[in-house]
């Protein structure tokens, strides 16, 4: 009986120190249930009911020390009661743990599938742009080729038009000459015959007898001289019309004309004179027998200087002839530029036209495409919401290793596309990367372009800057040279014959020359100011059609940059979402080592006891579900790499797209500097030519449509193409 008693103490003695164990567990789940209420409000209720229970429990024993001690064979089926109690309160325990931690994942992958999504309508909107903006770095290559052309044109005709003005600036200046020398030659010679025929006159007044018998003959000799002379005269005043070419001489012939009626009235007189002293002549006659000599020979030489300025008439007229010809193709040369002018405005129409079909095509496949990335977005939310469901299942207890298998397969197939997705999206970045570095290059060669074309400008304006100093230069010597020309034959004209006759035909012949010359400089002034006001009126068009596309440009930059502020917020709240979101998973870990290590002590203590095997089974699930949920955390945690991968590219194509605009602002300024340079080109070429240079502005794209097949954009519309498919 003391051996049984004995037995039974050690019994008893052994049973309080597993409830003493038992006890200590039942107060660490118990710390573990009030940590847990302290997060999850939806869980506060069954936690109670637990505790509740829990209390009960652990005040049942104490009730029934005094019974046990005084009988050992009670404590068996209470034993068990409470074994079986406390295995119950651990499975509701771990269901509502895992059941909490479920629906908090649930919710993360909820906030994580939409802010992939918002990443998704970034990257889009960040690869139009990009489209976008290689539109206009064409379009603006296209407009300095455009430029550099016009320039080079620009260049040729101002040279053309320099070497033209030199040659009939030559020309006239060696007209000038031969006409003064002929003019001062012709006048010293009338002046010895008028001086000899005065001296003869007063030495042979004894030969009158002799005169009146020669005087028949002579007679018709000065008929014929006078029909010579005339025929001279007319020769002279013909030249003398030739130069007369400026508006300036008509006040100078009105003024010839009062001298030469004056000279008329005077000469009148003389004649009268002269019937009064034919009786003087009459004694003169004897001498003209050795006048006629010297009158043939004067005939022959006058003769040779008919037919000299026979022959040089027919040149002046030859270079008249010229003169009018090189007009006439100027007109010509004017007439198709403007026709020119006329045929790229409508090209550049009909460009801009295309341009904004092309745009609102790419704007619809843009939308096709956001929405088939909807569409994969809900098809993986989907997906998603389907492996949570699983989750769940087997956290509600489970089924067989059939299902397990069949949902980590499932979950390796979600992984799977994950890592296919990011490869794509790792893809395409790389290709953003490629195009901002080829557009970077492109616009490093566009400023080299721009800074040679500046320096040839410069070049080109100094040019033309010196080239006018020397024509004025020019201009005003052959000002001088014909004021001192026509001053000198003013004042030699009152030592000539005194005919009025000559005089008259020479200023009737004089004034109808110069009447027709300025009818008809006055209609080739009218022509070419009608010319210059078209094409004032068209560069004016295309001056402000390219006003409005740079504010077009500069209200789509803002625009962008009012998207990249929004991009900026929302990366802000991304970054503390995660940062919360690491927090929680921080805290969840520690929780979940907790348990791992509350379970294992359970279940070394369980396992020692043979009769307590469902319970190590059920701990053993346990586990199980616990390296479930350490599959779940890692597959969050590698999702979250993703995203933050995601934002990295997403800053780094930010600060692409700013040095792209700034690079694009760059180029804009260089052409409005480059425009703003031409300009004073084009306006002494104009002067020069004295007739209008229609230029293009440098703001207006070129005649052809911009095509869309460069490399870039045809890998992109690829791509698009394949991920539309996908």
């Amino acid at each position: 009986m003391e051996q049984e008693m004995e037995r039974a103490r050690v019994r008893l003695a052994q049973t309080e120190d597993s409830r003493d164990t038992l006890r200590q567990q039942l107060e660490e789940m118990r710390e573990d249930l009030l940590r847990t209420g302290k997060e999850k409000l939806e869980l506060q209720r069954d936690r109670l009911e637990l505790q509740r229970e829990v209390s009960l429990l652990s005040s049942q024993p104490h009730g029934q020390r005094p019974d046990r001690g005084e009988s050992s064979g009670a404590p068996g089926p209470a034993r068990t009661d409470l074994e079986r109690e406390v295995a119950e309160l651990r499975a509701q325990l771990c269901k509502a743990s895992i059941l909490g931690e479920v629906d908090e994942l649930k919710k993360a992958l909820e906030l994580k599938e939409r802010e992939r999504l918002q990443l998704f309508v970034q990257v889009e909107a960040l690869t139009t742009d990009l489209a976008r903006r290689e539109q206009q770095q064409l379009r603006m290559l296209d407009q300095l080729r455009d430029i550099q052309s016009q320039g080079k044109v620009e260049q040729r005709e101002a040279q053309a038009l320099l070497q033209e003005s030199n040659r009939s600036r030559e020309e006239l200046k060696e007209r000038a000459q031969d006409a003064v020398r002929q003019w001062r030659a012709k006048c010293r010679r009338l002046q010895r015959e008028l001086e000899e025929t005065k001296t003869g006159a007063l030495l042979h007044a004894s030969q009158v007898t002799q005169a009146t018998k020669e005087k028949e003959g002579s007679q018709a000799q000065l008929k014929v001289l006078t029909t010579q002379t005339e025929a001279v005269r007319r020769e002279l005043t013909e030249v003398l019309g030739r130069l007369a070419h400026r508006e300036e001489e008509l006040h100078r012939r009105d003024v010839e004309l009062s001298e030469a009626h004056q000279r008329h009235v005077s000469l009148e007189q003389e004649n009268r004179e002269g019937r009064e002293s034919a009786a003087a002549l009459q004694e003169e006659a004897r001498r003209h027998a050795s006048l006629q000599a010297r009158l043939r020979e004067e005939n022959q030489r006058l003769e040779e200087q008919a037919d000299a300025q026979a022959r040089r008439s027919q040149r002046d007229q030859e270079a008249h002839a010229s003169l009018q010809a090189a007009l006439k193709e100027e007109a010509a040369s004017a007439r198709a530029q403007l026709a020119q002018l006329t045929q790229r405005l409508t090209a550049e129409e009909r460009s801009g036209r295309e341009l904004q079909r092309d745009i609102q095509a790419r704007l619809l496949a843009a939308q096709e495409e956001a929405a088939s990335l909807g569409g994969q977005l809900r098809l993986e939310r989907e997906v998603h919401r389907k492996e949570l469901e699983s989750l769940r299942a087997v956290a509600d207890g489970g089924g067989g290793g059939g299902g397990r298998s069949r949902k980590e397969r499932e979950a390796q197939e979600a992984l799977r596309l994950c890592v296919g997705e990011r490869d794509e999206l790792q893809a395409r970045l790389t290709e953003v990367k490629v195009d901002a570095s080829s557009e970077r290059e492109q616009s490093r060669l566009l400023r080299l372009k721009l800074d040679r074309m500046k320096e040839e400008c410069d070049k080109l304006a100094q040019e033309l800057n010196t080239r006018e100093e020397e024509h004025s230069l020019l201009h005003r010597k052959y000002q001088q040279l014909k004021q001192e020309v026509d001053s000198r034959a003013i004042a030699q004209i009152p030592g000539l014959v005194k005919d009025p006759h000559r005089w008259l035909a020479e200023t009737k012949s004089k004034l109808r020359w110069l009447c027709e010359e300025v009818q008809e400089r006055e209609g080739r002034e009218r022509r070419l100011r009608r010319q210059q006001q078209q094409a004032k009126e068209q560069l004016k068009e295309a001056r402000r059609s390219r006003d409005e596309e740079q504010a077009a440009l500069l209200q789509r930059l803002h625009q962008q940059e009012k998207l990249l502020h929004s991009l900026g917020t929302e990366k802000k709240e991304l970054l503390e979402r995660s940062r919360r979101k690491e927090e929680e998973l921080r805290g969840l870990q520690d929780r979940v080592l907790d348990l791992e290590l509350s379970t294992r002590v359970a279940l070394d203590h369980l396992e020692s006891m043979p009769e307590k095997v469902s319970v190590a089974e059920d701990f053993r699930d346990l586990e199980e579900s616990q390296r479930q949920r350490e599959a779940v955390q890692q597959r969050y945690a590698k999702h979250k790499d993703i995203v933050r991968d995601l934002q990295h590219q997403l800053d780094q194509s930010k600060r692409r797209i700013q040095e792209c605009r700034e690079e694009k602002l760059d180029a804009t300024s260089r052409s409005a500097k480059l425009a703003s340079l031409s300009s004073p080109v084009r306006g002494p070429s104009a002067r020069l030519a004295s007739s209008p240079r229609s230029d293009r502005p440098p703001g207006k794209r070129p005649t052809s449509p911009e095509p869309d097949i460069s490399p870039v954009n045809g890998a992109r519309n690829n791509r698009n193409h394949r991920n539309h498919n996908h």
